[in-house]
């Protein structure tokens, strides 16, 4: 056996790497042996404990690779609690209240022919320098166990827990006499959400189960989504539409008129509710924030949840951490009254802060507090890595940015105010707007993302953004 093998190694040449959180790639590439060996490297450097837990999503390639994991795990002698179907925040939930790491087998919101794995240590999700651990571990240095550890099949418990840390916190909500809609699709929340929205009184009304794998990005929500909510809420008369993305950790809500609120909208209320004095936020999230809480500490960081939580460890001990992504899934960092810390994306507690509300106002007069700024994203997929490699090099200048301006606004070109490189080509205008460009970290796809002070005008800046990066970069 080669000296050099470590799953980076293993993993040369493919698509398979870790993205924004966790690894990721095509599930023809994610074989048995790559698999094991990104178990084998978390368990051996980063695991002190005798026992793992495992949960899976519902796409179909995900049992399969659950079953891979447990095998290396029971290899090395450890005792896997097998927590079945879940949603990722109820695994990491169960795994830190039982002192035990845990691999989530999940591809999140990103095509059913992509998959994925996600580590958790005792204390929550791995940061980046335990990734660097993970790839560079070398394989043959590393031992079986004499004997083989157990697997035990622990059914409903993880996700009852979960559901209890959310019947405690918010056991004054009484939203009897609302009907909120569930589209469950197929994310690994869709019979939770009812249970839990039966638990505190509402009428639910299930919408859209499907048996094939839906890959809802709660970050780019699509016209047909966009109009089966206003479909929905007027056949329905809702007052309320909530999902997840595929995992569980990203939430989508729709108010009473069957709009699909911003996730960075969901995550500016989850702070103003918690009242958090320190959040940390990537820096695609939405500059109201500042106007919003302008006596809260705000760091922004790169995307990604393991930046949000190098970020939120930084937080004194008196204050009330958040963080948050622009895919509206927030991370707890610090204990509240009636909540324990969760310090990774979770979707059921943003989507309980805002329609908390509900039997007082509607959603949408929520919104109305909000600051008058809006964002949008869209992306192109299926891009050649070096071109878009190149075309960022070229958008740090503010030379780089011309064509495009020139295309975007023929007469009044605004000047370029600033131009940030944390994560990808962030600029600013002189008319206010932002231009974000950056590859994704999980998939060959080029994000976008736009801000501007009004709605129709960011919606349309992102769709011309995305015509003229197509005729500009990428058809010639």
């Amino acid at each position: 056996m080669s000296n050099q093998r470590t799953p980076l190694s293993l993993c040369h040449g493919s698509d398979v790497k870790f993205g924004t959180s966790g690894v990721r790639g095509p599930v023809a590439q994610l074989s048995k042996d790559i698999c094991q060996s990104f178990t084998q490297a978390f368990v051996s450097r980063l695991c002190r404990e005798d026992a793992l837990c495992v949960g899976i999503d519902l796409r179909p390639s995900s049992p399969l690779i659950a079953a891979w994991v447990i095998e290396q795990a029971q290899i090395m002698g450890m005792e896997v609690l097998d927590c079945g179907a879940l949603p990722t925040p109820a695994l990491a939930f169960y795994a830190m209240q039982q002192g035990l790491p845990a691999i989530m087998i999940t591809g999140s919101h990103i095509p059913f022919d992509r998959n994925g794995m996600k580590f958790y240590l005792p204390s929550g999700e791995i940061t980046k320098a335990d990734e660097q651990m993970i790839l560079t571990t070398r394989l043959d240095a590393l031992s079986s166990s004499l004997q083989k550890g157990r697997c035990r099949h622990i059914g409903s418990d993880a996700i009852k827990r979960y559901q209890e840390r959310y019947f405690d916190a918010f056991r004054d909500l009484n939203l009897s006499g609302k009907r909120i809609g569930v589209y469950q699709h197929s994310c690994v929340t869709r019979d939770l959400l009812v249970e839990v929205l039966r638990q505190f009184g509402a009428e639910v009304i299930t919408l859209g189960r499907t048996d094939h794998f839906v890959a809802l990005d709660t970050e780019a929500v699509g016209e047909a989504e966009q109009a089966l909510a206003r479909e929905w809420t007027q056949q329905h008369q809702l007052d309320a539409i909530i999902t997840t993305d595929g995992d569980g950790d990203r939430p989508l809500i729709a108010d009473e008129n069957g709009y699909w609120l911003r996730g960075d909208q969901v995550g500016m209320l989850t702070c103003q509710a918690l009242q958090a004095s320190y959040i940390a936020t990537p820096i695609n999230s939405n500059t109201g924030l500042e106007k919003l809480l302008p006596n809260a500490q705000i760091v922004r960081t790169k995307i990604g949840s393991p930046f949000v939580i190098e970020a939120m460890q930084r937080a004194a001990e008196h204050d009330t951490s958040l963080g948050f992504e622009a895919n509206g899934g927030v991370l707890l960092g610090t204990d509240t009254e009636r909540l324990k810390a969760l310090p990774t994306r979770d979707a059921l507690l943003p989507i309980l802060s805002v329609i908390s509300t509900l039997p007082t106002r509607p959603i949408s007069a929520q919104l109305k507090v909000l600051p008058s700024r809006h964002t949008a994203s869209t992306l192109i997929p299926s891009i050649n890595k070096a071109k878009c490699e190149q075309l960022l090099r070229r958008l740090a200048t503010a030379d780089g940015w011309q064509t495009l301006l020139a295309a975007l606004y023929a007469e009044r070109r605004p000047e370029i105010n600033t131009i940030d490189t944390l994560d990808g080509v962030r600029t600013q205008l002189s008319n206010g707007n932002i231009l974000h460009i950056r590859a994704s970290g999980n998939a060959n796809e080029l994000r976008i993302y736009t801000e501007s002070d009004r709605a129709d005008h960011c919606n349309e800046l992102i769709k011309t953004t995305k015509e003229h990066f197509h005729s500009l970069f990428f058809d010639t």
